[in-house]
């Protein structure tokens, strides 16, 4: 018969990268930073006096792949720039000849748990086209769910900078 086995943790910092979601969008990184772990085998339990910190990046490069694989109303060839808080995304639409498609976005937490993308705006050859865009959003969101997520997390702050879109937040283990 084996026995309980406990391990205590003074501090953890866990990276992982490349991190798939059900959804399919990779994560780049994901790093977990916090103190005082306990750890219990049997009846498998882990806990924590307070929550640590949860970092998600995501690169522009990431978010064009989901896209591209999603191809969201017969769009391909995205393009991805993540600066100023906003998405910058170009797509190509096959409308009897080729036609590049121009969209900005925003992000938004809703209850804690889930980022939303946001249509600001969307310019095809100069037409604005922002109802057909919007329902495709409508059905990619929510782009992060933290229910994907191992561990019990809420999420405090969601930007978009410098080539990256970073999510903040808090972790705690899961305790059965």
């Amino acid at each position: 018969m084996s026995r309980n086995e406990t391990l205590d943790v003074g501090n953890f910092d866990v990276r992982l990268a490349d991190v798939v979601l059900p959804i399919g969008l990779s994560l780049d990184t994901v790093v977990l930073t916090g103190r005082a772990l306990h750890v219990e085998s049997k009846p498998f339990k882990a806990v924590s006096p307070q929550p640590g910190n949860l970092r998600v990046t995501v690169g522009e490069k990431s978010l064009a792949a989901f896209l591209e694989k999603q191809a969201p109303g017969g769009l391909r060839d995205f393009s991805v720039r993540l600066k100023d808080g906003r998405l910058y995304i170009e797509a190509t639409k096959n409308v009897i000849i080729d036609v590049r498609a121009k969209a900005v976005c925003t992000l938004r937490i809703v209850n804690g748990r889930e980022v939303f993308v946001d249509l600001e705006s969307v310019d095809v050859m100069g037409a604005g086209v922002k109802n057909l865009v919007q329902t495709q959003l409508e059905k990619l969101n929510p782009v992060l769910d933290t229910r994907d997520f191992p561990v019990e997390a809420e999420l405090d702050s969601v930007t978009a900078d410098e080539g990256h879109l970073i999510v903040l937040g808090r972790v705690s283990p899961p305790s059965q």
